[in-house]
């Protein structure tokens, strides 16, 4: 991070440039607009397609207009949903069964950066993790196996860094008869599994997969 060494800060450019070319959260699917933009801002082609959103999609949401919708992304686009997601959720039918009392939260947006009243503080959150697991907590650490914003690599990393003696080294874990991802489980109850083909949220982009890994380890089954 901001490297003051020259090479570094050259290859560092070349690798983000790289990146910019694939979809991060999921790298062999096509790149999709981002659809949780920062609330009030807009980019020279998300302008338009918010002014085109606010014309279209206002009659979606019952009782008063969107204010910063996210860009339109093409329907095959797996963010298509987050898209959705904002209208649905800013209609005033869904504040109505959600228990929403009026005046007490004006417009709701997926994701938020920097504008919410807390700091952070916290650097990392690995001491937390060695507290909880060598107190007898069952953990289940997973990663999409195709998930470049937290690759699966960085969390096999910091797992690792906890120390503990592998009790199961790598194997492939199954389902169907086929491969799944890997597995690796330490002492203390920490298993850490890839899961294949799964980007950055794993559930969204592999759900039979995510559900049997889960559905083992809560019933305290080996994957």
């Amino acid at each position: 991070m901001n490297p003051r060494n020259t090479l570094c800060a050259q290859s560092l450019g070349t690798f983000n440039n790289l990146l910019s070319e694939v979809m991060t959260a999921q790298i062999l699917l096509d790149k999709c607009v981002y659809a949780s933009p920062r609330p009030g801002t807009e980019t020279d082609k998300s302008a338009g397609a918010g002014r085109k959103i606010l014309s279209e999609e206002a009659v979606i949401v019952t009782g008063k207009r969107v204010k910063h919708p996210p860009p339109r992304v093409p329907l095959g686009c797996i963010s298509y949903t987050a898209y959705l997601s904002y209208f649905w959720a800013n209609d005033a039918l869904t504040r109505d069964a959600l228990g929403i009392k009026d005046g007490t939260v004006d417009e709701w947006v997926r994701c938020h950066d920097g504008d919410l009243p807390y700091a952070v503080d916290i650097g990392s959150s690995i001491k937390y993790h060695r507290n909880v697991t060598v107190n007898g907590y069952r953990a289940l650490v997973y990663s999409g196996d195709h998930d470049a914003i937290v690759p699966h690599l960085g969390t096999q990393a910091w797992v690792r860094s906890l120390g503990f003696p592998v009790v199961d080294d790598w194997r492939a874990w199954h389902l169907d008869g086929q491969s799944a991802g890997f597995t690796i489980t330490y002492s203390n109850n920490l298993t850490f599994a890839t899961v294949k083909g799964a980007g950055h949220t794993a559930p969204q982009y592999e759900p039979e997969r995510c559900y049997a890994m889960f559905n083992r380890w809560i019933l305290d089954q080996p994957l």
